[in-house]
């Protein structure tokens, strides 16, 4: 596991580059918890917008989720392939078995009304159980 100070430098070194200065920047997972966030706070490094996505079928989401050697994630019920030879190259990341999505959604849990007090002026939360274009 990367200590948060790391992550936090590297996210900091990244950002610094010219082309996130110009186009600017987006986070995905990115801070996980109220240190993370305060380190980059600390860093100067505070997004405009905060995006949290909620879904009460996030277990049913995850539980079919396939991984294409390409790196696209496919899903059982929401984004199937049609190719058949698409479909056979699919694996299940073994990080998406039943209890680390228990463990991942118990973390996020604990950590997210945190995350909520020092973003609660930029955070915007979405509905994602629906349609991902719709999301």
């Amino acid at each position: 596991k990367i200590p948060n100070a790391l992550w936090a430098n590297l996210i900091q070194e990244c950002l610094s580059n010219v082309d996130c200065i110009k186009q600017g920047w987006i986070l995905e997972g990115f801070p996980e918890n109220q240190e993370q966030a305060w380190l980059l706070q600390s860093a100067g490094i505070i997004p405009r917008h905060v995006e949290g996505l909620f879904a009460k079928a996030c277990r049913e989401r995850t539980r079919g989720n396939g991984f294409k050697l390409e790196k696209k994630v496919y899903h059982t019920t929401f984004e199937w392939p049609h190719d058949p030879a698409v479909q056979q190259r699919l694996v299940t990341p073994a990080d998406l078995s039943e209890q680390n999505v228990a463990k991942k959604l118990l973390e996020y849990h604990r950590n997210f009304p945190q995350l909520f007090q020092i973003y609660h002026k930029c955070l915007k939360s979405i509905n994602a159980d629906q349609p991902s274009m719709d999301v």
